[in-house]
């Protein structure tokens, strides 16, 4: 007796395949997950896959829809020739738990709905920031058989608990199951560090269905480039060693000892602390610097498109994580981007991040949330070029032999053709949509 369903192709990663990639944040909209998710299209895309992606109206960090979207439900573009479909959102951001709520509700219902009447795809990669897009890969796969990467690049359910960000029990024992079941429901998890990969086989999924996706850089575009003397003046560091915080200020990283560290360095008019980008403690760092009658705080911004150009003025780049649990766990993504451009990392925080700094010999660590010790790593590395240079040096290298987005890919997908068979769903309606 037939059901109405017929046998399919297992999913392999192989060229030909139709993959939609699922996020709610994309560009042009700032942010490590938004580049690290275009570069991940581009790259498979490269690889022959034929990748389109479906995301929400640009918003973040501000909360705002930009204005080229503004009253759109549905938009379609091609972004450096990936095909980009957007649909509507409930624009929000910062501490207002229900608004942040409606945020991520809202993408995960038109997502839902769009991907549910789309033409059949054959993989989908669903982005776990929020939690609840995991709702789109289950729904997916059991109305319409297709199969689904689920992408864990962070550990939200823990870090929101020990940040204090979900204080009721329930909402976080109702996050966890989800994940659960997300994750037991997909084709394979994706995650970008082995102490992740550790954490989820502890929680009881299969080694097997794991795999490993890292963080990582572009090296055909992140490239070492020669001191740009008009782009110095443009920032207000001509002349000076900067030391630069390049990505989101958010309330997980920590950003308040950068400010009091910078008070334990005014006695040096050599050395500027400059922070490039946006988010929802910009305005409270920047009052903490005025407060404190700092001169040697810069604030600036400048798009992802321009980093070779501001890792060339910068000294050494800075990463900054709170001390969480979670945070051992590890690899922020933009450690990665400055290394590929020969400019070592100051790693304030734990984690695999900071020992692959150490490891490789491309970076210096100090304690999370330790101004004092902060400061005395970024004296010692301003007063020895030879070591900032070496450093600088071996991370050129680590990336290229490592961690380029070339390498990543290619092993990636080699780990998805190794999958057991009966990791993908193997069957599908016959009535499905239309290729």
């Amino acid at each position: 007796m037939s059901l109405g369903f017929r046998k399919r192709n297992e999913p392999s990663g192989q060229p030909g395949e139709r993959w939609v990639i699922v996020t709610q944040y994309y560009p042009p909209e700032p942010g490590a997950p938004q580049i690290r998710l275009h570069t991940l299209a581009t790259r498979l895309k490269a690889a022959g896959i034929d990748v389109r992606v479906l995301t929400g109206m640009p918003n973040y960090p501000v909360g705002v829809i930009h204005e080229k979207y503004r009253g759109k439900l549905h938009s379609t573009e091609t972004i450096d020739g990936i095909e980009v479909q957007r649909v509507w959102l409930y624009p929000a951001t910062g501490r207002k738990f229900l608004r942040r709520l409606a945020n991520y509700l809202s993408f995960t219902f038109t997502a839902t709905c769009y991907l549910l009447f789309m033409p059949r795809v054959d993989v989908l990669f669903v982005e776990s920031q929020p939690i609840s897009l995991g709702i789109a890969g289950v729904l997916m796969k059991w109305f319409r058989g297709v199969p689904y990467v689920y992408n864990i690049p962070d550990l939200q359910a823990d870090s929101a608990k020990q940040l204090g960000f979900i204080g009721a029990r329930l909402l976080l024992s109702i996050a966890v199951m989800m994940e659960n079941l997300f994750m037991r429901q997909s084709w394979t998890v994706a995650t970008v560090t082995h102490r992740f990969i550790d954490y989820y086989v502890e929680r009881g999924i299969p080694r097997r269905k794991l795999t490993f996706l890292p963080n990582g850089a572009d090296t055909a575009v992140l490239k070492p480039l020669p001191y740009d003397e008009e782009y110095a003046r443009r920032m207000g560091v001509l002349g000076k060693k900067a030391f630069v915080y390049a990505g989101t200020h958010a309330y997980y990283h920590g950003l308040e000892v950068l400010i009091e560290a910078a008070r334990k360095l005014t006695d040096r008019d050599d050395i500027v602390i400059l922070l490039v980008g946006q988010g929802p403690v910009r305005e409270n760092l920047k009052r903490m610097a005025r407060i404190y009658g700092l001169n040697n705080v810069l604030f600036g911004d400048s798009p992802f498109s321009e980093m070779p150009r501001l890792m060339s003025i910068t000294y050494s780049s800075l990463v900054v994580m709170k001390d969480i649990e979670t945070a051992e766990k590890m690899r922020l993504s933009k450690t990665f981007p400055p290394l590929a451009c020969g400019v070592p990392v100051l790693h304030s925080g734990r984690g695999e991040a900071a020992d692959l700094l150490i490891e490789h010999d491309c970076g210096l660590c100090a304690p999370p949330d330790s101004p004092s010790e902060l400061a005395a790593a970024i004296r010692r590395l301003a007063d020895q070029p030879e070591l900032r240079d070496r450093l600088g040096q071996n991370g050129v290298r680590f990336i290229q032999q490592n961690l380029s987005w070339s390498r990543i890919i290619a092993n990636w997908l080699e780990q998805l053709r190794q999958l057991p068979p009966h990791a993908a769903p193997p069957l599908e309606p016959e009535h499905a949509g239309a290729h």
